[in-house]
């Protein structure tokens, strides 16, 4: 008795001959095999969010909604091969390795390559292949300016490997801020305005994305 590879993972009879305790044998692992096809395309869950992370998922897979009701969905079908991962979320600590589909959707997956807090708004997802970017985006510091909440700012240096918020709105000081005595995730005072510290993402493209679309809508 050999057992394939795939996903399934099915029994296949490579005897060439068989007695009764072969046949029987076969017929009961059989009835296994349909056990098993039938479970595999009667996959169900509440949403196909709930995929396991970083599993490839082909193209025409289809993912049963395991409570159906009126206004709701009968399922989900996967219109792009790739790889299953959550949707970028603002406000995040994410580490290195983790892996996000980009909001909104490009088709493309990216890996955290240096640790972080993600921003609030989206940030510019690149989509050739490899590419990496930061996931804050802002201005440099300006002297004697009016920031608002969730304004973000870099040293005018140009050093990105921390992003400013501003999480009280005001006027800043004449002297830009001595960022390098500021510790990730503490706040202070730039004349009225108030800035927090964050280190900022840098994400990495790697690869294609799944994408599940809902069907047989529930009237």
């Amino acid at each position: 008795m050999e057992k394939t590879n795939g996903g399934l993972g099915l029994d296949i009879t490579t005897n060439s001959t068989f007695d009764n305790d072969d046949i029987k044998e076969t017929i009961v692992n059989y009835g296994k095999n349909f056990s098993a096809i039938e479970k595999y395309l009667r996959e169900s869950t509440s949403s196909p969010n709930n995929l396991a992370d970083g599993k490839k998922v082909e193209k025409g897979k289809i993912i049963w909604n395991e409570n159906p009701v009126v206004g709701s969905y009968v399922g989900w079908v996967n219109i792009r091969e790739g790889k299953h991962a959550p949707n970028w979320k603002p406000n995040v600590k994410y580490t290195v390795g983790q892996e996000v589909k980009a909001l909104p959707d490009n088709g493309n997956i990216y890996q955290c390559v240096t640790a972080g807090k993600s921003m609030v708004n989206t940030p510019t997802f690149l989509v050739e292949n490899g590419a990496e970017f930061y996931d804050a985006i802002g201005n440099k510091w300006f002297p004697d300016y009016n920031y608002k909440v969730n304004d973000v700012v870099f040293p005018t240096n140009g050093s990105k490997l921390y992003y400013y918020i501003c999480v009280t709105e005001g006027l800043s000081d004449t002297s830009e801020p001595t960022w390098s005595g500021i510790s990730a995730g503490t706040t202070f005072v730039d004349n009225s305005v108030t800035w927090r510290k964050e280190v900022n993402i840098k994400w990495k493209q790697v690869g294609t994305s799944s994408e599940f679309r809902p069907f047989g809508k529930v009237e």
